[in-house]
């Protein structure tokens, strides 16, 4: 009924993270990462960050459509349409619920907004620095 994972082994877990671009460049900089491979890693950044605000915007519509739901449940149970306020509460429950699944599954995947957005912006500003720097050996 429920799948359980293997447990992972210590050289495993290091084979992973040491194979995890994003948090070498973190723990590295960005300097130590060649021209073409930065540029990858930006694309991926940017793809991320774009998914990051999809389903950020997903769940801030799921939340708010819940928020409608309520309402329209107690607008129901006012008027005394009780099968309409019962099935209203359920829905909004429900939309409640994938809000948050969605955020917490957001945080578990990619930690926050901000995180993505630096590791972009440092990402594009070695890139600067490089071009810069080739510039200026070419003079």
């Amino acid at each position: 009924m429920f799948r359980r994972t293997p447990k992972e082994s210590p050289l495993e877990r290091l084979e992973r993270e040491a194979n995890d671009d994003f948090r070498l460049l973190e723990e590295l900089g960005p300097a130590h990462f060649g021209a073409d491979h930065l540029m990858e890693m930006h694309a991926v950044a940017r793809e991320r960050l774009a998914i990051f605000r999809g389903r950020q915007r997903f769940a801030m519509v799921l939340g708010s459509t819940a928020t409608g739901w309520v309402l329209l449940a107690f607008v129901a149970n006012f008027l005394s349409f009780k099968w309409l306020a019962f099935g209203a509460l359920g829905v909004a429950g429900l939309s409640f619920a994938a809000f948050l699944v969605i955020v917490f599954w957001q945080k578990k995947r990619f930690e926050s907004r901000g995180e993505l957005e630096y590791t972009r912006r440092i990402i594009e500003e070695e890139l600067r620095r490089r071009a810069q720097m080739r510039r200026e050996a070419n003079r």
